[in-house]
Order: structure tokens, then sequence, then C-alpha cells
């Protein structure tokens, strides 16, 4: 990999961490300081904060899970395709993503076309993988 395919796979994941962490830390803060607010104006009970902040967490999981596959596709058009899996391991390793069949994986919420497109994409990372080990 050159240095300048390093750079643009750096980018795309720094992006990845713009465009999907920082809407998820948003929401989810947004909300625990709603519900923390609402129990200082005596609005709502200490219980009633904490299923708030339950909430707030399944949220933010929510913003994730619509935001990811759509991020997925866009990161893996940017980058050329002999770099694919070194981009799905550095996203799964900086918790962009999460492995195939992770039950956390299953909780992205894809639309029919955006799951043939990511299904495409690593079946290609798959062929990819195995012309090289042959």
């Amino acid at each position: 990999m050159t240095r300048e395919e390093e750079i643009k796979l750096n980018k795309v994941l720094n992006k990845g961490q713009i465009f999907i962490n920082f809407p998820v830390i948003i929401v989810m803060f947004s909300f625990i300081g709603i519900f923390y607010y609402l129990n200082k104006i005596e609005l709502i009970s200490r219980p009633i904060m904490l299923v708030g902040f339950v909430i707030s967490f399944l949220l933010g999981w929510l913003v994730w899970s619509l935001f990811i596959a759509k991020w997925r596709i866009w990161a893996f058009e940017k980058i050329d395709e002999k770099f694919h899996a070194i981009l799905k391991e550095e996203a799964i390793k900086t918790k962009l993503i999460w492995p195939d069949g992770h039950i956390f994986e299953k909780t992205e919420i894809r639309t029919t076309e955006q799951k043939l497109k990511i299904l495409a994409i690593n079946n290609r990372i798959e062929e990819l993988k195995n012309t090289i080990s042959s």
C-alpha cells in the first residue's frame, strides 16, 4: 500500500468516525441531558430518569444502525477494491463496524439495495482473499 493509499484509507475511516460516532454521541448525550434536567426540575422521578438514560442509549444505537450501512457502502466505493479487506479490518478495529455475523452487526438497518451492495462487497473481499492465498 502506498503512502497516498494509506492516507486515503485513514481519511475514509476518520470520516466514518465523524459521520457515525459524532451523531451517536450528540443524540445520546442530548437525551441524557434532557432526562437529567427534567429530573433536576422535578418533572420526572429518578427511576424515570434512569429509564431515560436507557432510552438515550437505544436512540444512539438506532442512529448508528441507520447510518452505518450508508457509510460502509460509501467507504468501500472510495477505496480501491484490493484494499477492501484492510478497510474492513481497520473499521472493525476502530469499532466502526462489527465482524460479520456478530450479533450487533445484525442490528444494522439496511435497505434491500444496501444489503445487496454489502453482500457483493463482502463476496468480493472473500474472492480476493482466496486469490491471494492460492
